[in-house]
């Protein structure tokens, strides 16, 4: 099947947005047709042209379409020969005075874990913007299992199975996740904007290599890096930052004047993570020196009257209490919410930068209305954050992973089982910042704000080791506008 990979669009500005395609050929160049209309008949037509899709970009297709209307849907296909895409339907963002936006966010697909029923679910919303895709698209991984952390054989391994490493690796790894119906069933409903997380580089990736990266046998980082974010290129519909940089990932998302979404790339420019006491040097950065100032610069010069939404891979406020009893202990082992002796944060994450972080969280306290959205760590949390004073600057809400395991999937019990249920609420006791928390559910976050305030919603599906179509609304918070604080709502 030429079009097997499915259609997809992304990265949406007012006014353009990307679509996307890959066909299945062995010739070097094929010369696609491409359409873009207002109706799913393709009837109504806004633009259209040709785009070739080349052996040297995979034959991925990325037609940048610009001259659209702000918040309006489209539809669209690509043809070549007698053969026809699905039609995508895609839309462009808001632009000046917006009422409401409302957007799913989601982090963590681990393909060989579980299906990513949740995907499917996102694709029925009718009411949804876009997707923020919080990281963690792939996993770069080989399938791996241990007595401590035993798998479910699905029937789902890993194309390739060994660990990617090189260019051909990542785009198969790219491929198989674009084959599934889950995946292509979002893209084909929804924009999709997103930033990285190690597992689209390596395990415990950062600026000079990562924990699964051995130079000796794996030759230089820099190569395998620059693999992986080309095959990321290719495969997502995404528009690069910076062409000049493909290493850029971070940028700026303007939802008209009612929110700006500051998104942040933590994994690709910071430093080697260490633990204490070297982790606590001054001069360590997670964000690093380039993406810290243009960060801090976004929020200083920000609408004070728009929403400030910082998307954080992974969570910013602390998961690390000392000496925990169990069953919360096994709970934050098994989660890496903190070192793998126990003795400490886990400072893979911004636990492992508290210097930076401090710095971040007081620049953040004279400025109203900061949102983080946060994923990575296989749980869902609502929580605060406070500066050194003990005051509250902001508020953080952490979605769930689509399908990567979760604490009921590592202990191999029921998703309420006692040893979850009784970490949750040992967790919410021992951190005085966090107010709710899910160790066991997968599924996605739904973000509504308007100028009132912004609504977090947790969405969980039933089950990831079948395709099922189940899924409940979990917990809801909202966040007053003018207020940093969480109020649980219906």
């Amino acid at each position: 099947m030429t079009f097997s990979h499915g259609v997809a669009s992304g990265d949406p500005l007012g006014d353009r947005v990307v679509i996307w395609t890959r066909i299945t050929t062995d010739e070097p160049s094929v010369t696609l047709a491409w359409v873009l209309a207002r109706d799913a008949a393709l009837e109504d037509i806004v633009a259209s042209g040709e785009a070739d899709a080349e052996a040297t970009h995979d034959h991925t297709v990325h037609v940048d379409v610009t001259g659209l209307e702000p918040a309006t849907c489209y539809h669209y296909a690509f043809t070549v020969g007698d053969e026809t895409s699905p039609v995508g339907r895609t839309r462009t963002l808001p632009a000046g005075g917006v009422e409401r936006v409302r957007f799913a966010a989601c982090s963590c697909a681990k393909f060989d874990a579980g299906f990513c029923n949740a995907y499917a679910r996102i694709a029925e919303h009718d009411d949804l913007d876009f997707v923020l895709h919080l990281g963690d698209y792939i996993y770069e991984a080989a399938a791996t299992a241990t007595s401590s952390n035993p798998t479910v054989d699905l029937g789902r391994p890993f194309d390739p199975v060994n660990e990617c490493r090189t260019l051909e690796d990542y785009r198969r790894r790219y491929a198989q996740y674009h084959r599934e119906p889950e995946a292509q069933a979002m893209h084909w409903s929804l924009p999709m904007i997103a930033t990285l997380d190690d597992h689209e580089l390596a395990d415990g990736a950062w600026a000079g290599g990562s924990d699964g990266h051995d130079e000796a046998e794996m030759g230089p980082w820099e190569e395998r890096r620059d693999a992986a974010l080309q095959a990321r290129w290719e495969w997502l519909p995404a528009r690069p930052p910076d062409p000049a940089d493909l290493t850029r990932v971070f940028r700026t998302i303007a939802l008209g004047e009612l929110a700006d979404i500051q998104l942040l790339d933590i994994r690709s420019r910071r430093d080697e993570p260490v633990p204490p006491p070297a982790m606590d040097d001054p001069a360590r950065s997670m964000l690093g020196a380039q993406q810290r100032a243009w960060l801090l610069d976004a929020l200083e010069h920000a609408d004070e009257t728009a929403w400030q939404i910082v998307a954080t891979p992974s969570i910013f406020t602390p998961t690390w209490t000392p000496d925990p009893a169990e069953p919360l202990r096994t709970a934050m082992q098994k989660l890496k919410l903190m070192d793998d002796d126990v003795s400490g944060p886990d400072f893979d994450q911004w636990d492992g930068y508290p210097v930076e972080r401090s710095a971040l969280t007081a620049a953040l306290g004279p400025l109203p209305d900061i949102v983080l959205l946060s994923g990575d760590i296989h749980s869902s949390v609502a929580g605060e954050v406070r500066d050194a004073d003990g005051l509250t600057v902001a508020v953080e809400l952490t979605t769930a992973s689509v399908s990567s395991r979760n604490l009921d999937d590592r202990l191999g019990v029921p998703n309420r089982d006692p040893r979850v249920t009784g970490a949750e609420d040992a967790f919410v006791a021992a951190l005085d910042h966090v107010a709710w928390c899910d160790f066991a559910s997968h599924g996605y976050m739904v973000v509504d704000l308007d100028a009132r305030r912004l609504r977090g919603e947790w969405w969980y599906v039933d089950t990831t080791l079948e395709r099922s179509d189940g899924v409940a609304l979990g917990k809801v918070f909202e966040v007053p506008r003018g207020r940093a604080e969480l109020v649980a709502a219906d």
